[in-house]
């Protein structure tokens, strides 16, 4: 049963729902008794006599005289009159507990909803920030030798690092400084080796130093580079976490406000629903006219 069709059984005037079921109930009892009077409906008179007796006939069943006869259609005109009071008052009943529960168990979203409200909700938590973000802010010079650092460092660090191609070649030249001829095989498949340095120690030795220092000075520059990132990202994600912070507190503000708007509105509701009152359709006046006097 929709709103619009339980309009029709409420108005400024009528019945509670309490009278309105006590109204029903009593034409329920007309109606039971009603029926108990049609259900024993006889059109024949029954007779039994003794054979042999000089007694008359003794009567034993007594149908419908005239006048009960056209009782009948009163009965049950009674009867319908009676059911439809009936209908209209339970229906009635029904259709205003069906309003109320409606709103007692509406959710926060249909109230909105119906009402074409915005239904208020906590914002989405940000993507962290990433040093992507960070890196990306930088004008093109800081940009440039960013990278230029972390390709040189790269770079060096490849080539002079233990096992790398420059420390492994320093590591041979110390080896054979150290051990200048070696043999392989015995006999007169003997093969004796001797070694000498290409370049001179010393300026291998210088060459390592220098790229080290190199290495180290670049190592430097980045680092603080890296560690300005770093802080300019500590930064932006404490912002970003206090801005959310904020957005997150208004927005249940906003919730609060919003869901105690919601708890008014219902009570208020509630309220409207339990004092309407259920009309008396022209057609059933007499009827209720007729029960209400019983009830005197």
């Amino acid at each position: 049963m929709n709103k619009l069709t339980n309009k029709v059984f409420f108005g400024e005037h009528g019945l509670t729902s309490t009278a309105a079921n006590h109204l029903a109930e009593l034409a329920q009892e007309i109606v039971t008794s009603s029926k108990s009077k049609l259900e024993q409906t006889s059109f024949v008179n029954a007779f039994v006599d003794i054979v042999g007796s000089a007694s008359k006939a003794k009567q034993v069943q007594v149908g419908y005289s005239q006048e009960k006869l056209g009782e009948i259609q009163s009965v049950i005109e009674q009867i319908s009159e009676m059911n439809s009071f009936c209908a209209w008052m339970r229906e009635a009943v029904k259709a205003k507990d069906a309003m109320d529960e409606s709103v007692a168990e509406m959710q926060l979203w249909q109230w909105c909803q119906d009402n074409d409200i915005e239904q208020e909700c906590l914002p989405m938590s940000p993507d962290p920030v990433k040093m992507e973000e960070v890196i990306d802010e930088l004008d093109v010079r800081e940009r440039c030798e960013y990278f230029a650092l972390e390709a040189k460092a790269a770079t060096i660090g490849q080539y002079i690092h233990p096992e790398e191609p420059f420390s492994e070649a320093r590591k041979r030249l110390h080896d054979i400084l150290a051990n200048p001829v070696s043999t392989a095989g015995e006999g007169a498949s003997l093969l004796i080796y001797s070694y000498e340095p290409s370049v001179p120690e010393s300026n291998v030795e210088e060459l390592y130093l220098a790229l080290q220092k190199e290495h180290r000075q670049n190592e430097q520059k980045l680092n603080q580079i890296k560690a300005s990132l770093k802080a300019k990202l500590t930064a932006k994600t404490i912002a970003q976490q206090k801005e959310f912070a904020e957005k997150t507190n208004e927005a249940n503000a906003k919730i609060a406000r919003q869901q105690s708007d919601f708890e008014s509105w219902r009570a208020k509701e509630r309220e409207r629903i339990s004092k309407l009152k259920i009309v008396v359709p022209q057609s059933l006046q007499k009827t209720y006219e007729y029960l209400s006097s019983l009830d005197k």
